[in-house]
C-alpha cells in the first residue's frame, strides 16, 4: 500500500508525509472536530424530521415535503427550533457537508433522504 502511494505521488510523497508527520495532531484534531459535528448536524435532521411529524401530525415524511413545498406550512417556525439546537446545522445523511437551518436545506435535504419526494 505504501508503495502504491509513493508510486502515485512520485517525489511529493515524502513531501506530504512530512508535512503530516510535523503536523499530525493538528490534522488529526480538524478531522475529529469535523466528524463530531457531521454526527451532530445528522442528529439535528433527526429532531427536525421529529419536530415537523409533531408540528404536521402526519408521519410521511413524503408528504410533509410536499407540504413544505407547496408552502402549506406557514407555521414552521424556523426561529424557535433553531434556538433548541446548540450548533444550528444541518447534513444530508448522504453528504459530507453542512446546511444552515433554511426551508430551502431543509427541502433539499429531505428531497436526498426521502427520494420519492421529488
Amino acid at each position: 500500500m505504501t508503495q502504491i502511494f509513493f508510486d502515485i505521488l512520485g517525489k511529493y510523497a515524502t513531501v506530504i508525509i512530512d508535512f503530516y508527520r510535523e503536523n499530525q495532531t493538528w490534522l488529526n484534531i480538524i478531522v475529529l472536530i469535523y466528524g463530531i459535528l457531521l454526527a451532530l448536524a445528522h442528529h439535528n435532521v433527526k429532531r427536525l424530521e421529529l419536530h415537523l411529524q409533531e408540528l404536521t401530525g402526519v408521519s410521511d415524511m413524503n408528504h410533509i415535503w410536499h407540504l413544505i413545498q407547496n408552502d402549506k406550512l406557514k407555521d414552521l417556525d424556523l426561529e424557535k427550533f433553531k434556538k433548541e439546537l446548540r450548533i444550528p446545522i444541518l447534513s444530508s445523511p448522504y453528504h459530507f457537508y453542512f446546511y444552515s437551518v433554511t426551508s430551502i436545506s431543509i427541502l433539499h435535504i429531505l428531497q436526498k433522504k426521502y427520494p420519492g419526494s421529488s
